[in-house]
């Protein structure tokens, strides 16, 4: 097994969403034919696990889930980018001023919102403890997309017009520790944070008032994601991502600058995460996949097509359920 000539086969498997199980990441990577090789995992046919990021929070092995991932990077098994979830825990982690408009010194307010969805990773990374400072510095190792020549990767929104926004302050795509306070003001903040952020947590559109759901962990809110990869005239329960009863939004048509298709139908593929889907694993466009799939999770072989085959998705056996 030649390590060093991994990247020449252009050969990826997309694995979405990991959220700190170990099982589901191991099961995974056996399914994909990844051997365990000491603390790496190595495909014996030379292809490479690109991860959709948000390796932490909600389960219980932050730790474990990334020194696999970060020992597959580092021997050249592996590529990775930044989720929302890493972004997260930067900002919750740094003092400064956040959105919300309150003193808790933070970037991401301590709100017990914000700490119920952190606290997995703060149970393993504690506020402060150097190995929380070690990790952190390892997320903006992470870059908000990649282009692979071939194919893209992106958590939850390709943009043209927001990547370039990025690409144009940060060639890399990698953040710098210069850009998080911008980021945190959210909508007091710059177009460059607007893109960063579209870019991790896609784009959301106020429902007409009154309406409003309650999202997987009974939160209310009144904007929902949208399905950017679609084209065309589409209703708010149309478009809609990530509602548990669709039922409960208007079935009236978006109207305005709302409705819009951010990725073109010639462009090269584009895999992304994010969306929690709790349907049957599919093909969302010819050139495009949201792979994140809680309850039926999945990956995508990837061997060089331009147009994407519902033959190629790997859904994963959990042997713990």
């Amino acid at each position: 097994m030649v390590l060093g000539a991994l990247h020449v086969t252009m050969q990826y498997d997309i694995i979405p969403d990991i959220h700190a199980d170990i099982d589901r990441l191991t099961q995974t990577l056996s399914r994909l034919g990844y051997l365990a090789l000491g603390k790496t995992w190595a495909h014996p046919e030379g292809r490479i696990a690109a991860f959709l990021g948000d390796f932490i929070d909600m389960g219980c092995a932050n730790r474990q889930v990334l020194n696999v991932v970060r020992a597959m990077r580092d021997q050249g098994n592996a590529v990775a980018i930044m989720g929302n979830h890493e972004l997260n825990a930067l900002l919750y982690h740094r003092p400064g001023l956040n959105s919300d408009g309150t003193n808790h010194g933070y970037m991401r307010a301590h709100s017990d919102k914000n700490k119920a969805q952190h606290q997995t990773f703060l149970d393993e990374f504690p506020l402060g403890h150097p190995d929380t400072t070690e990790m952190l510095v390892w997320f903006l190792t992470l870059p908000v997309f990649l282009d692979l020549g071939g194919l893209r990767l992106v958590q939850a929104c390709w943009g043209d017009t927001r990547v370039a926004t990025i690409l144009e302050r940060r060639p890399g795509g990698l953040l710098a520790p210069d850009d998080l306070q911008e980021i945190a003001l959210e909508k007091n903040s710059s177009g460059f944070a607007e893109a960063v952020l579209t870019t991790l947590k896609g784009p959301e559109a106020e429902l007409p008032r009154p309406r409003g759901f309650r999202d997987t962990n009974n939160y209310w809110r009144t904007e929902v994601r949208l399905k950017w990869w679609q084209s065309g005239v589409m209703t708010w329960r149309d478009a809609a991502l990530s509602v548990p009863d669709p039922a409960m939004l208007p079935a009236t048509p978006i109207e305005g600058g709302v409705a819009f298709r951010a990725y073109g139908a010639e462009a090269k593929p584009v895999f992304f995460g994010h969306y929690k889907r709790d349907d049957i694993p599919d093909i969302d466009a010819p050139n495009a996949a949201c792979l994140d799939y809680p309850k039926m999770p999945c990956a995508y072989r990837w061997a060089g097509e331009t147009q994407l085959d519902p033959k190629n998705l790997v859904v994963i056996s959990r042997r713990h359920e």
